[in-house]
């Protein structure tokens, strides 16, 4: 990576990292994108040059995240499943979610309706990447790709939500961890064994 491009990378970090710290301490809904520029000490701009809207300096991580999600496809293990490869994806993100500092993101989230509705845009991005890696890789006619991409998605999401729900109760730490990888096992059997098993519970 050239100089001009490592530049880039670390004022798009600077611009979130300043965005970050006044969400956490205001609000997501009582800052501005003139408050995010003078805090990060660059112009109003510059700040759209990296970021399309607010929310999105919020979720700067998605284009990362979109990339690690493809690569759980494109990178199993020979002989490994889709499903156990994206299993191992999420539960190796457990001890982040579970850990102390996780709470001032899951609180930002939680006050703001316009973040909640931004969240739903970017698990429907996600999903849309996620089909179209599948379809690639795995050689299935679109529609399938894509439920197989909302199914894993649902558990993505309900897994976040259960990590912040974790955090707004105060949990972090190895417990949390450990509840964390529990429900993601159990969402995970659901999804391997389908639908017709609720007449039957899963045993926890």
């Amino acid at each position: 990576m050239g100089l001009r491009e490592t530049k880039k990378l670390q004022t798009r970090q600077a611009i979130a990292d300043s965005a970050m710290s006044l969400f956490v301490e205001r609000g997501f809904d009582h800052v501005t994108v003139g408050d995010v520029a003078r805090h990060a000490g660059v112009s109003e701009k510059t700040v759209f040059n990296y970021f399309p809207t607010k929310e999105d300096i919020f979720f700067d991580e998605v284009p990362e995240r979109l990339e690690a999600l493809g690569e759980t496809v494109r990178g199993r293990q020979p002989g490994q499943s889709l499903v156990a490869a994206m299993h191992d994806h999420h539960a190796a993100q457990a001890s982040r979610l579970a850990s102390p500092g996780f709470v001032h993101f899951a609180r930002v989230i939680e006050e703001s309706p316009a973040l909640q509705a931004k969240e739903v845009e970017v698990m429907a991005e996600f999903s849309d990447h996620l089909a179209a890696t599948i379809r690639e890789e795995l050689r299935l006619h679109p529609a399938d790709a894509q439920i197989a991409a909302n199914l894993l998605m649902s558990v993505h999401w309900q897994f976040f939500r259960n990590a912040r729900a974790q955090a707004l109760a105060g949990r972090s730490g190895p417990a949390a961890v450990r509840r964390l990888r529990s429900d993601l096992e159990r969402a995970y059997r659901l999804l391997e064994h389908g639908l017709g098993t609720l007449d039957s519970p899963l045993r926890s």
